[in-house]
């Protein structure tokens, strides 16, 4: 009787032992799954959190970029004419369409030099097309400078020269970006004026024009050395 009941005893302590291990699993499992919910939660909240962040910064920026662009329309309307900015939707079109956007206020401050937008040739760009002098229209002249302009560009990513050497390099031609090269590969008017005597051969003009005034009022025969000068006045 006794062995039997003992028996019993040691039959119903393992069932309990195990009832008791099952529900500590049943209860490290529950324990599993919370954390594992609690987890994705967490993780759920960061991940909006950060998407919110980078969209905010995202508004933020565009924001500073629609007033940095407000700001230079408004400069731009200050600097340049009527005449000139009625040619800014075709200037942006020509100028996205080589791939130079972001040169679009450097060419309609080269319009206001050339043309002040007041001649169908209104980038003088008809002989770098080869054609007679002011051969174009308004959009060809603008579709010709942003194509010679890109030529420019790329010949400056070539060298290394800088974005002045570009500009004058406008009025010069080509060879005055290899020129530059040649010579510490940044423009200044000391050297624009080199190559513009080398060029004419020193032959000189009168210039009257206040941004020649300090230089006494002359230029050599070729192309204006003034160029960099005359444009930089109607960049924003």
């Amino acid at each position: 009787m006794e062995e039997n009941r003992e028996r019993r005893e040691e039959r119903e302590f393992t069932r309990r032992e195990k009832q008791r291990k099952q529900e500590r699993l049943r209860r490290e499992q529950e324990l599993r799954i919370k954390i594992a919910a609690l987890s994705v939660l967490v993780l759920f909240v960061l991940l909006s959190m950060i998407r919110g962040i980078v969209r905010w910064r995202e508004s933020v920026r565009e924001e500073e970029e629609r007033k940095k662009q407000q700001e230079l329309e408004e400069r731009e309307n200050e600097l340049l004419s009527e005449s000139v900015l009625q040619y800014r939707d075709l200037v942006e079109y020509y100028a996205a369409e080589e791939g130079i956007e972001h040169y679009v206020p450097v060419l309609l401050a080269i319009m206001q030099v050339e043309t002040a937008g007041e001649r169908d040739d209104v980038m003088q760009s008809s002989e770098s097309a080869g054609l007679e002098p002011n051969s174009l229209g308004p959009e060809d002249s603008i579709a010709q400078a942003c194509d010679y302009f890109r030529g420019l560009v790329d010949r400056q990513e070539t060298t290394g020269v800088d974005d002045r050497t570009v500009i004058q390099a406008y009025n010069y031609g080509p060879g005055y970006i290899y020129y530059i090269e040649e010579n510490g590969g940044v423009h200044s008017f000391d050297l624009a004026v080199a190559y513009a005597e080398e060029m004419s051969g020193g032959r000189t003009a009168n210039y009257t024009h206040p941004i020649a005034d300090d230089n006494g009022n002359w230029m050599y025969l070729y192309g204006n050395m003034y160029y960099v000068k005359l444009v930089e006045q109607y960049l924003p």
